[in-house]
């Protein structure tokens, strides 16, 4: 491990974007992002569905609109005083108290574990990719294979996308080390006084260190210390697992439906609602 690409949790820092940085930013990584209604719009998912690159931007209700002809489907949050607008929500978990956000915020037995997980656990911001493509891949795939949330990438894929990290500052990369070893990591950028914790791996043998407790934790008090940071949101409601949700409502996030416009192509719409409910109300806040 080098450790030139190794800081102290404690000495975290990373660039909190514009929308527009933003956007710049997601073009040169690849994404197609689009200009509409005066606000960028990324691709995701299966190709021809859109919401904003900021997806907790608040939009206008004329701003919210199919942002191209070709476009099956697209979701986007509104404005609080549209909330009248809005035909559905964006379900999502966000810190409740960024601002007085410490120990004393999390139960006793959390408190316990985030203990351990300090005694065992050295916390650490990767400012390189060299831990990451030493001993990132493997368990990426191991982790997947046991949570299911996705298919694993090829190794090929893995790497560049572990070095996409490292071209800028505004992805923020914590890990856990347990003797020099990668025990787990979670990924973060902010944009506009939002902070995303976007994806987060974690070693099955590591996880009796409550590390992932640990990851949480330290990531959230460097949010705490940047002052443009005022919103923190752990993706959004996984109301399927039981087991992820408690966990972050354990670590003090509450669960908030954001009004949204959302549209989709009928047939898609059905077929999505039948055959993943879960992801259909993850991008329309309905059942």
């Amino acid at each position: 491990m080098s450790e030139s690409q190794v800081r102290d949790a404690s000495k975290a820092t990373f660039e909190v974007l514009t929308e527009k940085g933003l956007a710049e930013r997601r073009r040169k990584e690849g994404a197609r992002v689009i200009e509409h209604g005066g606000r960028p719009w990324e691709e995701m998912g299966a190709p021809g569905f859109f919401q904003p690159v900021h997806l907790l931007a608040r939009l206008r209700p004329e701003q919210a609109t199919r942002p191209t002809r070709l476009s099956w489907g697209y979701r986007a949050a509104l404005r609080p005083e549209d909330a009248n607008a809005a035909n559905g929500s964006i379900p999502v978990m966000r810190l409740a108290d960024l601002e007085r956000y410490d120990v004393n915020s999390l139960s006793s037995s959390r408190r316990n574990r985030l203990r351990k997980c300090q005694r065992l656990v050295r916390v650490v911001q990767l400012t390189g990719p060299d831990l990451l493509e030493a001993q990132g891949y493997e368990l990426v795939v191991e982790a997947l294979s046991r949570t299911r949330h996705r298919k694993p990438p090829s190794r090929a894929d893995y790497v560049a996308e572990v070095r996409r990290y490292f071209q800028d500052n505004h992805w923020c990369v914590l890990a856990g080390l347990i003797d020099d070893r990668l025990g787990g990591f979670r990924i973060s950028y902010a944009v506009d006084g939002v902070a995303y914790s976007v994806k987060a791996y974690y070693a099955t043998w590591a996880l009796p260190t409550n590390i992932s407790t640990g990851l949480v934790f330290e990531f959230a008090q460097l949010c705490r210390r940047t002052p443009e940071i005022r919103l923190l949101v752990s993706g959004q409601h996984s109301r399927e697992d039981a087991q992820l949700r408690q966990f972050k409502e354990d670590m003090g996030f509450v669960l908030e439906h954001m009004p949204s416009r959302w549209n989709m192509n009928v047939l898609a719409q059905a077929f999505i609602r039948w055959k993943r409910p879960h992801a259909y109300y993850r991008l329309t806040g309905r059942a």
